[in-house]
């Protein structure tokens, strides 16, 4: 399978296999409205060749936001700012666009390094309050829907809310949100229900998850497949594997390590994942930065692949690894530093960039 194929999810034809991950970009104003920054960097993007371009992180209400300029999706009056996106990334490419829905839960988890400005604790927080956010899931996505996105994704990976509700080191409820693999999976399932009854039923709808939490007592790999075979059930179009927690640019470092000439980091994770979403689009993001890499790990078995820091550091590198012969590469050495650096600042390449 070459990277240069289509591949359709659901009903959205995309042309080819490169899915931009999504990424914090840190450029909204105060109240979450898309600015001008904003709308440089997507037309940026999507003059790159990207298949499938996923904007990053936007809070579906105000105490799930983790970053001072994170994007707002908790109002309607968002929409006139935010329809902005697409309408760049259509004239400006070929690929096609997703806006990831968000939401930081308890302080303390995930990676951010960013300023929680409120907190939602999973492990008090009534039924009436997580009814609340589930709901908000659902409006956020069909703000999206009228703003004229191409498909809806979910973070449901590292350690933010969704992600904090599956894992048993997180959870430590008793009742029906908590306590067995079953009912720590409500939460999610629910927020998938809550999203497809706001989005017609051709709106492709993404979901990045984790294929382990890396963390102590941590679930195995074939407990988050059940969990991605459940999505999938409930009218999930495409599952997106990553991993970890916490201390992600700790953890990123030593999967580099443990990869090594394979680059993908959770290339473990696409037999069980593909077993258990059938004919369902597989993407797998995490350290890949060359071509031989990339076409190596759909020859394994994924559909699309996910980048996100070769990317930030070259807009264009997706058609960089379309040319035929050759191993092209990267100029990404996967440093981290963007991470850091979106706590307080617009996303960057720092490394090239200082």
């Amino acid at each position: 399978m070459k990277v240069t194929e289509p591949i359709t999810v659901n009903q959205l034809m995309l042309s080819n296999r490169i899915l931009r991950s999504a990424t914090m970009e840190n450029m909204a104003d105060d109240n979450g409205f898309v600015t001008d920054e904003f709308v440089r960097l997507y037309s940026a993007v999507a003059k790159g060749g990207a298949g499938l371009i996923v904007i990053g992180a936007s809070a579906v209400e105000p105490r799930g936001r983790v970053w001072r300029h994170q994007l707002a999706l908790w109002s309607d009056d968002v929409i006139s700012s935010l329809n902005r996106i697409p309408a760049a990334i259509h004239e400006n490419g070929h690929g096609k666009c997703a806006i990831q829905l968000h939401h930081g839960g308890t302080a303390g988890f995930g990676y951010s390094y960013g300023e929680a400005a409120d907190s939602f604790d999973i492990n008090t927080a009534p039924t009436s309050e997580i009814d609340v956010v589930i709901t908000a899931f659902g409006k956020a996505a069909g703000r999206a829907a009228g703003a004229g996105f191409d498909a809806v994704a979910v973070h449901g990976a590292h350690g933010y809310l969704i992600s904090q509700f599956l894992s048993p080191v997180i959870n430590r409820r008793t009742d029906q949100w908590g306590g067995t693999p079953a009912r720590r999976m409500r939460f999610a399932i629910e927020v998938c229900r809550a999203i497809r009854s706001e989005i017609k039923a051709d709106m492709p709808l993404l979901w990045k998850m984790n294929c382990s939490d890396y963390a102590d007592s941590s679930r195995d790999l074939g407990e988050h497949a059940r969990v991605a075979n459940a999505l999938v059930e409930e009218g999930v179009d495409l599952i997106e594997v990553s991993g970890g927690i916490r201390e992600q640019i700790k953890l990123r470092r030593q999967l580099k390590r443990s990869a090594g000439i394979r680059e993908a980091y959770f290339s473990h994770a696409i037999k069980p994942f593909r077993e258990a979403i059938g004919d369902k689009p597989l993407a797998v993001t995490g350290g890949l930065r060359s071509q031989r890499a990339i076409e190596e790990t759909l020859a394994s078995g994924a559909d699309m692949v996910g980048v996100c820091r070769p990317i930030i550091s070259e807009p264009d590198f997706p058609y960089k690894i379309f040319k035929p012969g050759g191993d092209n590469k990267a100029r990404c050495i996967s440093c981290n530093k963007c991470l850091l650096h979106i706590a307080e600042h617009p996303l960057k390449c720092v490394h090239f960039n200082q």
